[in-house]
C-alpha cells in the first residue's frame, strides 16, 4: 500500500533540515526521534502504511503509552545550541491529545526553570512523542 501524505505531515529528515536552516549549529539526536512529524500538531510519530493523517489521529487517542516525551531547544550552559528530551510517565492513562494540551500551561513552565537553575536557557518547544 502506497503512503498517502497530508499536508502538514513531513518526514523527520525535512524537519530536521527547515529547523538546521533556523538554528544554525544545533545539536540533533536524530536516532530519538521518529520517521514523520505533524507541523499542525506538534507530534513526532511512526506509520507503517496508510494515511497518515488518519493513523496520527489514532497516535493522538491512544491511551496506552507508557511515556510521552516532549522534545526542546535549549541553550546550555556553555552556549551551545541542543534539542533535548523530557520524559513523563504516563500514569492514568492519558492520551497523547490530552499530554499536548496540557504541556503548555503545566509542564513547560517546569521545564524552563530547572533549564534555568542550571545555567541553561528553554528556547523553543519542538513537539511531542510517546514510548509504547
Amino acid at each position: 500500500m502506497k503512503l498517502q501524505m497530508s499536508p502538514d505531515i513531513v518526514t523527520i529528515q525535512e524537519f530536521f533540515s527547515s529547523f538546521r536552516e533556523r538554528w544554525a549549529g544545533v545539536d540533533i539526536p536524530e536516532y530519538k526521534f521518529r520517521r514523520f512529524y505533524s507541523t499542525e500538531k506538534k507530534i513526532f510519530f511512526d506509520c507503517v502504511e496508510g494515511d497518515k493523517a488518519s493513523y496520527l489521529a489514532e497516535v493522538m487517542r491512544n491511551e496506552g503509552y507508557s511515556r510521552f516525551v516532549a522534545f526542546i531547544l535549549a541553550r546550555l550552559e556553555d552556549g551551545s545550541l541542543s534539542v533535548i528530551d523530557v520524559s513523563f510517565a504516563n500514569l492514568g492513562k492519558e492520551t497523547l491529545q490530552r499530554f499536548t494540551d496540557r504541556y503548555p500551561r503545566q509542564l513547560r513552565p517546569a521545564n524552563a526553570m530547572a533549564l534555568q537553575l542550571s545555567s541553561g536557557e528553554y528556547l523553543e518547544y519542538l513537539g511531542a512523542s510517546y514510548e509504547e
